[in-house]
């Protein structure tokens, strides 16, 4: 975007950004700052990226995320944050309060308030901080003189029992739960990932919080010892976005959470490990019968068998057989209103109870990913044993090394993308007394060999068939014994892929084969060329 059209962006939100910062900060010199915060960051941003589709829903997500910053700072210095700038003390006005002569009871009291539903809180402020006479902030909110009268009588009884009240707290207040994992099942819109929507701590253990029933906003904020207002803000946030949904007067979250006991894990490790015993050996065997490097459409840098099966293994693994789609992905997945279509999931790992051939890096790669059509495709997978390569941002990378190696194949590569291609390991470079040498560093399959070799996987899947399918029982019983209701469609579609397409079947193959001493361990150098496969008429 130019830097006029940014400008003309910026000034047409200008006005809305502002009073959405006055609304939720303490004065008005605060809010000053963060609306020009906003603004900066929103400028900058225009003018550096090119993939804003939506500047105005950016702008908010920029709002939200720099509000939540303001906040999380005035926490970490110790300070109270006092809603839509109240006064010390709440104004005394028809016994609205019993007489305060200590600041520590009116801290209480301003918490108190941040508990009153949205619209009475309002009203309450306008009133007693501002000043306004009841008349005007009908007119102002387009409420009945008696609605707003009623607000003021049904404030008064509540703030009294809030202040009478001893407010549960928790752990989580002083202890809270982090994910070590969260990943978009399908596709990201143009926010990105679904980390970009759970990266600060409040979101999260919001979700936590709410991942088995409904709690109303208030709940919440007695659980984490955090003012209402800030979890209404978040959860607005999450709710709009399709993280949470309304459950009666509450709020339950629409994410899945594993969180997995040290009985779990074994139970899962070793119906895994069967899967894997049932499958791998043989299927490395077919392949190592087959696979003739340079023959039959099979490519590989240097003629390495062992090389080539790093990739072509978890290729046909995924690839092969066909899962029992009794749910479609459509009837599950969430739409979210930045495109995406996608369901989101979450861990939070105790490490004293890791599932058997769990890597700690494990969490943090992504799945199986792949992008292009029958006539070009790049698929890959990160591993253990090799780079970071897909992570959250997989489309849009992934989109532009599809570009890189079509233009590799075409003899065209121009020469930042060639660098770029030799860092992400798909080729390699060799300076020639003529100029420079480019030749592919991974597997290229042509689609006969891609059909030929899915075609042995196929055979071994369909002798096996009746194997799977009692591991596929047995571990829908252990994902659905303690699912949320609202969540166990979601979860049983992801059983569906068991044993095909699903990361850790195939870290798990590549560790027992491994252990086997079948594969042999990538060298140094082949690491960040290691699982990709490139697939080509």
């Amino acid at each position: 975007m130019t830097h006029m059209q940014a400008e003309q962006v910026v000034a047409q939100l200008a006005k809305p950004i502002f009073g959405f910062a006055v609304k939720r900060t303490a004065v008005i010199e605060d809010a000053e700052d963060i609306a020009q915060e906003i603004i900066f960051k929103l400028y900058r941003a225009l003018i550096d990226r090119d993939d804003i589709l939506e500047p105005e829903k950016f702008a908010w997500t920029i709002a939200h995320n720099t509000l939540a910053n303001y906040y999380r700072k005035r926490f970490r210095h110790g300070n109270s944050v006092p809603i839509y700038g109240m006064a010390d003390a709440l104004a005394a006005d028809d016994d609205i309060t019993l007489p305060i002569e200590e600041a520590e009871t009116a801290a209480r009291l301003h918490g108190e308030i941040a508990y009153l539903a949205k619209t009475r809180r309002q009203i309450v402020i306008l009133h007693y901080f501002e000043g306004q006479r009841q008349q005007d902030i009908a007119d102002t909110l387009g409420l009945p003189l008696g609605t707003v009268k009623w607000h003021l009588s049904t404030a008064k009884d509540e703030l009294r029992k809030g202040m009478e009240k001893m407010r549960v707290r928790s752990e989580l207040k002083f202890n809270p739960v982090k994910f070590t994992g969260i990943s978009t099942n399908g596709s990201a819109g143009n926010m990105g990932g679904n980390h970009m929507y759970l990266r600060s701590t409040l979101a999260q253990n919001i979700i936590y919080l709410t991942r088995k029933k409904a709690m109303t906003i208030n709940d919440i904020a007695d659980v984490l010892a955090v003012s209402p207002v800030y979890v209404e803000s978040e959860v607005e946030y999450l709710e709009e976005n399709g993280f949470m949904f309304k459950q009666s007067k509450g709020y339950i979250s629409n994410i899945i959470i594993d969180m997995p006991t040290t009985e779990f894990n074994q139970k899962l490790g070793e119906i895994y490990d069967k899967a894997a015993d049932i499958f791998a050996p043989e299927l490395y065997d077919a392949l190592v019968a087959n696979v003739k490097l340079g023959e039959g459409g099979v490519i590989c840098p240097l003629y390495d068998l062992n090389f080539a099966l790093w990739a072509i293994i978890p290729y046909v693994t995924a690839q092969s057989g066909k899962p029992d789609n009794k749910i479609a992905f459509k009837d599950v997945a969430t739409i979210r209103p930045d495109g995406g279509m996608n369901i989101c999931s979450c861990s939070i790992v105790d490490h004293s109870a890791k599932p058997r051939r769990y890597s700690d890096s494990l969490s943090q790669m992504g799945g199986p990913s792949w992008n292009g059509n029958k006539k070009f495709m790049l698929w890959l997978i990160d591993t253990e044993w090799g780079g970071d390569r897909v992570g959250n941002y997989h489309p849009d990378i992934m989109n532009r090394d599809l570009s890189s190696l079509k233009t590799f194949f075409e003899g065209v590569l121009a020469e930042d993308d060639a660098v770029r291609m030799t860092e992400r390991g798909y080729i390699s470079r060799e300076k020639l007394e003529t100029g420079v040498r480019d030749t592919l560093k991974i597997v290229w399959l042509n689609s006969e060999a891609r059909e030929r070799l899915l075609g042995i996987a196929n055979e071994i899947r369909n002798r096996n068939h009746a194997a799977f399918e009692v591991l596929r029982e047995v571990y829908t019983e252990l994902l659905l014994k303690d699912a949320p209701e609202h969540l166990k469609k979601a979860r049983a579609y992801e059983v569906q892929h068991a044993f095909h397409s699903d990361g850790w079947f195939i870290i798990v193959m590549l560790n027992r084969l491994v252990e086997m001493g079948k594969l042999k361990p990538p060298t140094d150098e082949q690491c960040n060329s290691l699982g990709a496969v490139v697939i080509t008429e």
